[in-house]
């Protein structure tokens, strides 16, 4: 079974469910838990706001003795510096939060500790008394149904299981959610440029259909080949609790929102997005778990904003294909669209929705630390933003980890450069990990990427089978790669631990490639380790002011004259003396090709050619481990002895 099915076991934590309690399918993601015990004392405080999502009464005075029943009344109440507790339950509301906190005296929304307050942007009746929101569809396939309600003017529908939050297909065409063929299979395989795909299920899920306002669902078992999982659970819609929600529902929207603190809460019940940021400064998220919809963030003109220890989980079932949600209807194409998205990414950046004039604050000053972010097709956009991204896990990603190039163009009355650093991060399974993509020109941004580990062998399900091949399409991660050559920002790419399964174009996985004299990069003091075979060496272009050195590459079985003779070339050659002028050494100088002698962690053994084996890196370059690895630098991501704690988990600890 592919990583991406069930990501990085040894980093995320699998949720342990028996069968009682789950009827659909085993859920991927662990549910969080809140650490107590239940603050009495704070809770009586003048400080302190109350909500009980079933006991509480917005009449009431809002107190511990007397809550409030809903958030929105409670947001009308709230005054700097105090704190809104939400009782354990469920909140079916769409959040909507305009306030401002003051410095040093912000606004909080978390639950009570101990307990996990659920803000949900779902129609509830589906998830709290399914047996009586469904009815079987006379005209349709068996085991489709139909809600009993109609729900006009919609758009559309997304969901999830609710014991599960595994995500349900949302259907373009009913054809489709009622087919039984699960294979792609063309109306005329000569022409296919000019006919359309036969109808095709791809899984459970549903289809809103907007001339009755009735949303459709069919659960039916699917039969992919191995090692593809199947869904084999309850497959009556009205056995089970179901997150649904319209396309419009964003559980939470922070409008203008200024010194306001979210933390210890469970969002879900998502349409087009779970959180939208606008215009909202200085902005914290800590210990938030986002189920998330299309999008699970999308902001503008949003910073300072600091993200910690959160989760964002994307929708995409374990039986979904990287082709099943593409985009086909292109104009002048006879296809049609078949799914949705399930969720395109898992944070989206966006400026200049309101006019030049409130362009500012532009999406800066960002610091997203201990997250995890899965289960999506790309992950997380950054290009454009002063960011810190540090110890956070991307794991279980169609396409993209992580997009660098700048999305927007910065405000003209910005004077700095932006600055991304990536650093203490471990990149899973994902079709390309570092992305580049856009039309914004060519900008002075700097990115440094260091400290990361990249472990990319996971296999991602890329192709649905098809009537001509019945294997699934299988492919595995590279580290770097652009979407129609955009430009690359300047980047000092050092200390990694890079790992591919294989068909790497070259030894240093492309982290020379595309770089540019306006451009600064270099290249240090990583471990590029190949699954398959040692590619050749394509070596950094000084012309185009790209320097390398203090990197060790390795591939099983490489013959010993091809490592003797690796870099040889390059030496000899004219570009060697040329690379002394960017860097005095000379690209290459320390390079070797050894095996690093890693363990299954990734962790440096004893005796391994990466210890005291780099070079000396600039101290204006960042480095969290400078002090740690002690002597001459330690090739790769983690000295020895070493280990990269990322996620919740290791933010919050382990008990939680």
């Amino acid at each position: 079974m592919s990583r991406f099915l069930l990501g990085l076991t040894l980093f995320l934590a699998t949720a342990v469910a028996s069968a009682a309690e789950v009827r659909s399918h085993p859920p991927l993601r662990q549910t969080p838990k809140n650490k107590g015990p239940f603050p009495v004392a704070a809770l009586t405080l003048d400080t302190a706001r109350v909500v009980h999502p079933t006991e509480g009464d917005d009449k009431k005075a809002g107190t511990l003795a007397a809550p409030w029943r809903t958030i929105k009344h409670a947001l009308t109440q709230l005054k700097p510096g105090q704190t809104l507790y939400l009782h354990e339950g469920t909140y079916y509301e769409n959040v909507y939060v305009a306030l401002a906190g003051r410095p040093g005296a912000p606004i909080t929304i978390r639950s009570v500790p101990g307990e996990l307050a659920v803000i949900d942007g779902g129609l509830r009746e589906f998830f709290d008394a399914p047996q009586d929101a469904w009815e079987p569809e006379p005209n349709g396939r068996p085991g489709e149904y139909r809600s009993k309600k109609a729900y006009p003017n919609r758009r559309d529908v997304l969901g999830s299981f609710g014991d599960s939050m595994i995500g349900l297909q949302t259907y373009h065409h009913a054809r489709d959610l009622r087919a039984t063929n699960e294979l792609f299979d063309w109306e005329n395989w000569d022409k296919i440029d000019q006919c359309d795909l036969k109808p095709v299920y791809l899984g459970p899920g549903v289809w809103y259909d907007r001339e009755t306002g009735r949303v459709h669902i069919r659960l039916a078992r699917t039969n992919l080949p191995k090692p593809v999982p199947n869904y084999t659970g309850e497959t009556d819609p009205r056995k089970l609790p179901l997150v649904l929600a319209p396309f419009n529902s964003v559980p939470l929207h922070l409008d203008g929102a200024k010194h306001v603190r979210i933390a210890d809460v469970m969002i879900r019940g998502a349409g087009y997005t779970a959180i939208q940021l606008d215009h909202a400064q200085h902005v914290e998220f800590d210990n938030v778990t986002v189920w998330c919809g299309t999008y699970g963030v999308r902001a503008g003109s949003t910073g300072p904003l600091k993200l910690s220890a959160c989760r964002f989980y994307g929708n995409v079932a374990p039986w979904t294909f990287r082709t099943d949600g593409s985009k086909r209807d292109y104009p002048g194409r006879p296809h049609r669209n078949l799914s949705r998205m399930n969720t395109h990414a898992l944070i989206e950046i966006d400026s200049g929705r309101e006019s030049g004039v409130y362009a500012t604050p532009q999406n800066d000053n960002w610091e997203i630390e201990y997250c995890e972010f899965t289960d999506a097709h790309d992950g997380v956009y950054l290009g454009g933003i002063n960011v810190k991204f540090h110890h956070n896990l991307l794991d279980g990603l169609q396409d993209d980890g992580i997009y660098l190039s700048p999305m927007y163009a910065r405000h003209r009355l910005d004077k700095k450069d932006a600055e991304i650093h990536l650093y203490q991060n471990r990149f899973g399974t994902m079709l390309t990990a570092l992305a580049f993509g856009g039309t914004e020109p060519l900008a002075p941004d700097k990115v440094f990427v260091y400290r990361n580990v990249f472990d990319l062998r996971g296999a991602l399900q890329i192709g649905r089978p098809t009537a001509r091949r019945a294997e699934p399409g299988l492919a595995t991660g590279k580290v770097i790669g652009d979407h129609g050559s955009p430009p690359w920002s300047a980047m000092n790419i050092y200390h990694n631990t890079f790992v591919t399964a294989g068909g790497s174009r070259d030894a240093a996985m492309a982290t020379f490639a595309a770089s540019k004299v306006a451009q600064q990069r270099r290249v240090f003091n990583n471990v590029f380790l190949h699954g398959d075979r040692l590619p050749a060496f394509a070596p950094p272009d000084p012309a185009a002011n790209c320097a390398a050195d203090g990197n060790v590459y390795w591939a099983p079985n490489t013959p010993e004259k091809t490592a003797a003779a690796f870099f040889d070339k390059f030496r000899k050659s004219d570009a060697f003396p040329a690379s002394q002028k960017l860097y005095a050494a000379g690209s290459t100088t320390n390079c070797r090709v050894a095996d690093p002698r890693l363990d299954k962690e990734l962790r440096v053994e004893k005796g391994s050619p990466l210890i005291d084996a780099g070079i000396a890196l600039p101290a204006e370059w960042p480095d969290p481990l400078r002090k740690a690895d002690k002597g001459t630098p330690d090739i790769g991501a983690l000295p020895q002895g070493g280990r990269l704690d990322v996620g919740r988990a290791n933010r919050l600890g382990r008990d939680w």
